[in-house]
């Protein structure tokens, strides 16, 4: 055995050399490691306490320098049936007794740990512990290698985790009750929580077998045996990925560039030969037997081969070859291959097995075949012969990891196991789009065993390999003893002898005639020739007989003896040259020293001598400066002494000019006031005489103006006229003048420019017209072609010329309909394009399978119009707004032009880098934003609202971004909005150079409704284009020949045409091509594009196999198609075929989805990048063009879909989003709400959809948005409803988390704590929430549920959304106090006398959500309520204390049974002592004038009986109740009527019932309510079947019994009953009884013992099957528990 201590010993060897900075760190990352496998991979067998129990390949990967720069780890054969079973004296793996020995008090508190004895996947062998191992001290070791590997503390926990369930699941019992029953229900919660899988699935994976059959769902019970198969499978399954995933994240830790050499490392178990060997021993001795094999093909064969090919002459070694002895265990008909056909025979066992071995291998001679028969065979390994025990080979072959387990582990709520089999496949994949179901055929765990062990080999054969074997000195396991015998039979065994053999024979030692004189050159001096004859001349010198050494053709061979002793002839005269070169070393060494000794005394020299004579000058430098001081102090203070009086001088005579300046004033202003003064008065006079001779005058002249003012009105009119005229005549005479001046000056300027057009025009002109001279033939012949096909045309694509809407919706939709990779397919340069009659040269760009061309180059970040305040020098031009062209380039400038052509000149440059501030509102008017910079603010108004905001948010990125980040927004500015004119890649048929003479460059790009030309600069560019626009681009069309997987003849329907033509169709792996004839070699008429979205479906008119013709549908993209076969066969097979097509695709991926992928990996600060720079997964009040994951094309096919109008998932998508949007308009929520969650439950496909968008548009800054809490409130009925897949699960939970740490403390945040709680808790549901529930999500509260009971008693119950029907009798149970009680408790569906018990797994709110539909289409019983009802389900004790409040619910549900007709007397006497036993309870002793007013609630009125047996006939309510057709409401209203046919008697005879019961009632006078009640029960229980459950039911297999039977079911037995009888027909005990079950629809099968069937008729099936499976269980609990005091 080989242990794996070795290999971390070669590890430490390799890295010994010094290492360089960062090496370091990943050596003892490798080195830590190892205690992580080592507990996870390693265990304690017979013969090693620490053998490795799988294979472990260590890549070590250097660089260029030699050192260690990353390294990697593959496992290969791990031992996954040692996790539930070990063979005796054998321990599990190591993790597990270190887990339990380690973990602290808190870890084994939360995970309940006990000591290892007590776990069965610990003690079946015996051995839990060993003296030589430290448990404790592996742990700590495993968790700081864990630390050293970067596992986060959350990932240790759940690695704990897992282990712990796997320990716990180990535990779960199963016993015999109609099938596998798990023993304990507190060990299967346990494991649930652990694994955090939902209790029920987890118990229905492990007793229960999921079949597909026709389309349908079939389980059947498993027995004992093979649920605890099933429960083995999923602990080895939890084992093997939790092992992967932990080697993934050391290999995550410790991975290099790759970039160089590795060298690798297996360690590996070795071979196994024990007393009893089992699988295990069988498979590792196969590894072995492959290993000994390569190392025999490495050590003799190819050292053979090397001697031959060199042609040396040698005396060749037998040795022993195993290939006949692996042919016998792998090769046809096998041993492998007779194990897995058994084991996959139902019937096969390990007898017929060991059988089949011995028929088939008898003859060999590896195969050992025992004398005595028994259950072993023998194989004669290469190590010796070893005899295999057959006994559970069977068993632990079938790998029983059924797709129900899968499934329920890919549920858990844990994201860790979630992860673990995120990418593990179901073996049966249900196609529901065709109706079909493929099976996959399981591999067995021999097949997985040899499968990876041939990856192993086909890694080894890589490499150059050096073999290390380990040897055990002693089988004791203890130091300093030697067992010779012992090493000498493994030396043998593992080829080592040999291997010695070979070499004393052979020349161990072969080198190159190259590598040889190379190294031995200091012995060949003086030896001239070629380098053979040098080689042969330097051995010839020490060996002169040539037997120790030979020449081949290439190499020469030596003996280890003649290499020695060239070896010390090479040290020798290496060391006589060394000698002298150490002589002239020291030397050149001494005379170095003195150099550099002398160099240092001259400097010390010349240091010296500048310090002692710069000291010197520093000193009479200073003395100049005192004297320099002194001299311009003296002259500094005669300088100022001057220039202090000239100022005082200047100031005196500045002083003496203001004073005389004052005077002067004085005077000049006392002369004007007396001025002002004198000719006031004088003009005071003048107006006084002017009022005196203007009041004489106007008197005078006030007649004559009476009399001349009609004179002058007229003429003052004509004088008017004639002066406008003359006036506007000498304006129109100036502007004329003007504009003449205007004319000239403008002519004059454009002539030159016309005279530079004109010539350029006839260029181009000539141009024009040799391109289409050339092209007119090949266009016109396109052309026709065109019209030609444009019936057949596949149209599903069209070009779209006109630049869409804002936004980048269009380019988000291109990327989500391209497969993986297409994204990074981008060509961009300039092209000349027709346009018309002319050529324009566009800038043209491919970009998300788009082509685009644009006016000019697009090296902007953003463009477009908007208007600019000011740009002119006056005073209104500064105030006017102008429209502008803005361009923001990456270098942060944004430039403002006054045209958007590329040549123009731009007429203003705003540095967005220096600006100090981005305002959101630049003036009062709308979609306006401004620019401040340094002294001035730019107001800018944009042409929309949304517009504004974008622009808004580009210019503050740029201020923010880095220089990466702005050229990753450049990059996305070139999208199609920007564009003249766009064409979906998709659409093009094909794009072929012209071939003109004159334009060499050009070349044309087809779609199916035009033509276009472009023209390339050089053959470069033109051949780069018509490469990138292949209809290939997109993986939809092929170029060369593929291969045909279907083809015929078909009807394709043209649906805007209403035409039928037929086609001959051929199916490749890339779609479907169509042609007119059989003949393929000619272009196809059209193509069907077919990706991963496409669907297809038989249509609705196939009517059957019998069918003369059978019509399917086939969804693209943009349409669909109706194809039209010769038979319905026909149509199966190319659904069939079209199905595995579309299955083959590359998955789309949409840019939301790949956004969410890479925030799932990306860091914190990454992730704040992705959101900054993607405004696809943030809110946005625009419409959505598409949906933001890919959904499958055309219309749902479900009849639930159908019936209530659903259109294709796009545009339900869109809808919803839409719905999303207007809710901040509606005043009332909840109705938008249920729209959106009843879309979501009859669309599942859409649910992943529904949470991106909410996602979406609760990302956002705008916490006081109404629509923003709406979409908070709808957020939170999804989450209380369903969940989405586990991918947008943690996109969601992480969405949640940032909410709660970005906005703390806000309105919002409360319901993302409420949407956190909710995921975690919510079930699978089958009904969207009712209006009550909604009305309670929105409060985030917890809802309300009243249980009612007998005697008109009710309570009221909190529950949330995910609370079962289990949970809540639990809670009722402990309130009332009968959680002691044997008998068992329910709650039941009740309405009238409708009732029917709820399972315990059924979530009470979607009950709830049942009730509300059931009232609104009106279905219920005499316009009774349905509700929820809390009574006795199980009768297990029908003895009990008469003061209980257990006797009262007997009572009641006595009584009931007794109004129901469901009480077996034929007596009237008996019932009306029951009546008048009622009647005293409820109401007391008679008294005179009582009466009773209603029979029919103390007596058993046979109108009741009938009734209720017509429910039973006519009306199914199947599974709980869920039926809500028109011809259920139409049953439930009929039974409302009153046939008189059905009534008892007339009114005479129900007076005499009311008369006897009032007889009977007045001699119970006196009687207590308690005793009453008693008495009742005894009349009750004196029938023998009491604590039976009757169910109407008809019996049709035969005449043995009556037609109409009641089915009755207690504790003891099911017995069939004649309707009304006392004692049964028939009664079978549960332990006759081998089956049960509906093996069709209404229809109740037993089969017992000796072959007896008994098969009933009745719409109860359910609740019959619950209710026996129910009592059986509490028959073996009971059991089980008065088993246990004799157990101890």
């Amino acid at each position: 055995d080989r242990k794996s201590g070795s290999s971390e010993l070669s590890q430490q060897s390799v890295g010994g050399a010094e290492p360089m900075k960062g090496s370091g760190r990943v050596e003892q990352a490798i080195l830590q490691s190892s205690p992580i496998l080592e507990a996870l991979g390693n265990a304690k067998t017979v013969y090693n306490n620490n053998s490795s129990r799988f294979g472990k390949f260590i890549q070590l990967q250097f660089n260029e320098k030699g050192f260690i720069e990353g390294g990697r780890i593959l496992d290969y054969l791990l031992e996954k049936n040692r996790v539930v079973r070990q063979n005796p004296a054998e321990r599990n793996y190591h993790i597990f007794y270190a887990l339990l020995c380690g973990a602290d008090e808190e870890m084994k508190k939360k995970f309940q740990l006990y000591d290892p004895g007590k776990y069965h996947y610990l003690n079946q062998s015996g051995c839990v512990g060993d003296a030589s191992i430290d448990d404790a001290a592996d742990f700590e070791r495993v968790k700081a290698g864990m630390v050293t590997m970067e596992f986060s503390e959350e990932n240790m926990v759940d690695v704990f985790q897992v282990l712990a369930g796997i320990l716990h699941l180990g535990n779960i019992r199963f016993v015999t009750a109609g099938g596998a029953q798990i023993e304990g229900r507190k060990i299967l919660q346990l494991v649930a929580n652990l694994l955090s899988l939902d209790v029920y699935q987890l118990e229905d994976a492990l007793t229960k077998k999921m079949m597909v059959m026709r389309g349908e769902e079939i389980t059947t019970p498993l027995d004992v045996n093979q649920a605890s198969d099933s429960r083995d499978s999923m602990a080895m399954a939890l084992y093997a990925t939790t092992f992967r995933w932990v080697l993934k994240k050391i290999n995550s830790r410790i991975h290099g560039q790759e970039s160089f050499l590795f060298i690798g490392v297996l360690d590996i178990f070795g071979f196994e030969n024990f007393q009893v060997n089992r699988f295990e021993q069988f498979n590792i001795n196969f590894a072995n037997e492959k290993l000994q094999e390569y190392f025999n093909k490495h050590i003799f064969s190819l050292e053979q081969h090397e001697y031959n090919k060199e042609g040396i002459q040698w005396v060749e070694i037998d040795w022993v070859d195993n290939t006949e002895c692996l042919d016998l265990i792998e090769k046809k008909l096998g041993i492998l291959d007779l194990l897995d056909e058994e084991s996959r025979f139902p019937k096969g066992t390990d007898q017929t097995f060991l059988a089949k071995l011995h028929s088939a291998h008898a003859n060999n001679s590896y195969y050992v075949k025992p004398k005595v028969s028994g259950t072993t065979f023998g194989i004669k390994h290469y190590a010796g012969e070893v005899m295999y025990d057959t006994g559970g080979l069977l068993e632990k072959n079938r790998d029983t990891f059924r797709d129900d387990i899968l499934n329920a582990l890919k549920d858990s709520r844990s994201d860790f196991i979630y992860d673990l089999f995120e990418h593990m496949e179901p073996s049966t994949s249900d196609q529901q789009r065709g109706g079909r179901s493929r099976l996959r055929k399981k591999a067995t765990v021999s097949s997985q065993f040899k499968d990876s062990l041939h990856s192993l080999m086909s890694t080894l054969s890589q490499a150059n390999p050096y073999f290390v074997r380990c040897i055990k000195p002693n089988g004791s396991k203890v130091s300093n003893r030697f067992e010779p015998d012992l090493v000498m039979s493994q030396l043998r065994y593992s080829g080592m002898m040999e291997t010695v053999r070979i070499r004393r024979a052979g020349f161990p030692v072969r080198r190159l005639f190259e590598d040889f004189i190379f190294r031995y050159r200091v012995l060949a001096r003086g030896i001239a020739g070629s380098s053979r004859d040098v080689a042969g001349s330097v051995a010839k010198q020490f060996e002169p007989s040539e037997v120790h050494w030979q020449l081949g053709k290439t190499k020469i061979f030596l003996r280890e003896h003649l290499e020695t002793v060239l070896e010390k002839e090479r040290e020798k005269q290496l060391e006589a040259v060394a000698r002298i070169i150490q002589a002239w070393m020291i030397g050149f060494l001494t005379r170095k020293r003195f150099l550099r000794t002398k160099r240092g005394i001259v400097l010390i020299q010349k240091i010296y001598r500048g310090h002692f004579y710069r000291k010197e000058y520093l000193k009479i430098r200073r003395a100049v400066l005192v004297f320099q001081k002194f001299a311009r102090g003296w002259s500094a203070r005669k300088l100022y002494h001057r220039l202090l009086e000239e100022k005082r001088l200047e100031e005196e005579r500045l002083r003496e000019e203001e004073r005389q300046r004052k005077e002067e004033k004085q005077r000049e202003l006392e002369r004007l006031e007396e001025e002002r003064k004198t000719q006031e008065v004088e003009e005071m006079r003048a107006r006084l005489a002017e009022e005196e001779r203007q009041k004489t005058a106007a008197q005078e002249l006030k007649k004559r103006r009476s009399e001349e003012e009609s004179k002058r009105a007229v003429a003052k009119a004509r004088e008017i006229e004639r002066v406008r005229k003359r006036q506007e005549e000498a304006e129109r005479e100036a502007r004329k003048r003007a504009e003449e001046s205007t004319r000239m000056a403008e002519e004059a300027a454009l002539a030159a420019a016309e005279e530079a057009e004109r010539l350029a025009a006839e260029q181009s002109a000539m141009l024009e017209a040799e391109a289409e001279q050339a092209a007119i033939s090949q266009i016109a012949e396109l052309d026709s072609a065109l019209r030609a096909a444009e019936e057949d045309s596949d149209d599903e694509e069209t070009v779209s010329l006109a630049p869409p809407g804002p936004g980048s919706e269009l380019a988000e939709r291109r990327m989500s309909e391209l497969p993986p990779g297409i994204e990074e397919k981008t060509i961009e340069g300039y092209l000349t394009m027709k346009a018309g009659s002319k050529w324009k040269r566009r800038w043209c760009v491919l970009k998300f399978g788009t082509f685009m061309y644009f006016r000019g180059k697009q090296d902007f970040v953003r463009a477009g119009w908007m208007e600019k305040k000011g740009g002119g020098t006056g005073t209104l031009s500064r105030r006017n707004w102008k429209k502008r062209f803005f361009v923001l380039r990456d270098d942060r400038k944004l430039s403002y032009y006054e045209k958007d052509e590329e040549a123009a000149k731009p007429l203003g440059v705003i540095n967005i880098a220096e600006a100090k501030d981005i305002l959101d509102h630049g003036t009062k008017k709308a979609n306006s934003f401004g620019i401040e910079v340094v002294g001035r603010v730019y107001h800018i108004i944009a042409e929309s609202d949304e517009d504004c905001r974008a622009w808004v948010s580009v210019l503050k990125k740029m201020q923010q971004s880095s220089d990466v980040e702005v050229k990753l927004m450049k990059s996305e500015s070139m999208n199609s909005r920007n564009a003249v004119g766009t064409l979906d890649i998709s659409n093009i048929e094909s794009c072929t150079p012209l071939e003109s003479v004159s334009k060499p460059t050009a070349f044309t790009i087809i779609t199916a409704d035009r033509v276009f030309q472009f023209i390339a600069d050089t053959m470069g560019d033109m051949n780069a284009w018509v490469t990138a626009l292949q209809p290939t681009g997109l993986g939809d069309t092929v170029t060369g020949p593929s291969a045909v997987i279907e083809n015929g003849w078909l009807i394709k329907e043209s649906f805007s045409k209403k035409l039928r033509t037929k086609r001959y169709f051929v199916l490749n792996d890339q779609g479907l091509d169509y042609y007119k004839s059989t003949d393929t070699s000619v272009p196809p008429v059209g193509q069907i594009l077919i990706n991963s979205l496409c669907t297809v479906y038989l249509s609705e008119d196939a009517t059957g196999k019998d069918a003369s013709h059978s019509s399917f549908i086939v969804n693209s993209r943009r349409r669909f198609y109706k194809l039209t076969a010769k038979s319905h066969a026909d149509a199966q097979r190319w659904v069939h075929s079209i199905l595995d097509v579309i299955d083959c695709r590359p998955p789309i991926i949409t840019p939301t989805e790949k956004l969410i992928d890479d925030i799932k990996d990306a860091k914190p600060k990454e992730i704040e990048a992705i959101y900054r720079i993607n405004p696809i997964l943030c809110y946005t009040s625009s419409q959505l063009k598409s949906s933001l994951l890919p959904l499958p094309y055309g219309n749902v096919q479900s009849q639930k879909a159908k019936t209530r109008g659903y259109g294709t998932l796009q545009e339900e998508a869109l809808r919803i989003f839409n719905s999303l949007q207007d809710q901040e308009s509606s005043g009332d929520p909840i109705p938008v709400i249920q729209g959106i969650l009843q879309t979501c439950f009859d669309l599942p496909q859409l649910r992943n959809e529904v949470y991106c968008q909410l996602i979406k548009q609760t990302n956002t800054t705008q916490l006081d948005s109404i629509a923003v809490l709406r979409n908070w409130q709808v957020l939170a009925c999804m989450c209380s409803s369903f969940l989405p897949a586990r991918k947008f699960l943690r996109y969601l939970r992480f969405h949640l988390k940032r909410y709660q740490d970005s906005f703390p403390h806000t309105e919002m945040v409360k319901f993302s704590n409420f949407c956190t709680e909710a995921v975690k808790r919510t079930r699978q549901r089958d009904y969207p929430p009712s209006r009550e529930e909604i009305i309670a999500c929105l409060g985030r509260r917890e809802l309300t549920a009243v249980v009612h009971c007998f005697g008109g008693g009710t309570c009221k119950i909190s529950i949330n959304s995910s609370t079962t029907a289990g949970e809540v009798v639990h809670k009722l149970s402990l309130g009332i106090g009968v959680m002691d009680s044997k008998n068992r408790f329910a709650l039941f569906e009740q309405c009238g006398d409708l009732s029917k018990a709820i399972e315990d797994r059924a979530v009470i709110a979607d009950v709830l959500a049942k009730f509300e539909r059931y009232e609104a289409h009106g279905i219920n019983e005499g316009g009774r309520r349905w509700r929820l009802f809390f009574k006795l389900f199980c009768f297990l004790d029908i003895n009990v204390s008469a003061d209980s409040l257990e006797s009262g619910f007997m009572f009641e549900q006595a009584y009931n049974d007794v109004i129901q007709g469901r009480f077996p007397t034929a007596a009237t006497q008996t019932l009306v002592r029951l009546a008048a036993l009622r009647i005293q309870h409820d109401v007391g002793d008679y008294k005179s004038g009582a009466w009773i007013p209603n029979l029919e609630t103390v007596y058993p009125v046979k109108k009741k009986v009938q009734k209720e047996e017509e429910l039973d006939k006519g009306y199914t309510l199947k599974g709980t109740l869920r039926g809500l057709g028109k011809g259920t409401l139409r049953k439930l209203k009929n039974m409302e009527s009153d046939d008189p046919t059905q009534k008892l008697a007339d009114e005479a005879e129900l007076q005499a019932i009311k008369v006897s019961v009032t007889d009977q009632w007045k001699k119970l006078k006196g009687m207590s309510r308690e005793v009453a009640q008693e008495q009742y029960m005894d009349v009750i229980r004196s029938w023998k079947g009491y604590g039976s459950t009757l169910f109407h039911v008809e019996y049709k297999q035969d005449n043995r019994y009556p037609k109409e039977l009641w089915l009755a079911i207690n504790k003891q037995c099911v017995a069939l009953y004649k309707r009304g009888d006392l004692e049964p027909i028939v009664s079978y005990p549960y332990e006759q009884i081998l089956s049960f079950g509906a093996p069709v629809a209404n229809t109740y099968k037993l089969i017992m013992e000796g072959n007896v069937v008994v098969s009933v008729e009745t719409p109860k099936v359910l609740e019959i099957a619950k209710l026996m499976k129910a009592y059986i269980n509490a028959i073996v609990k009971e059991r089980r528990n008065s088993e246990l005091p004799a157990r101890r």
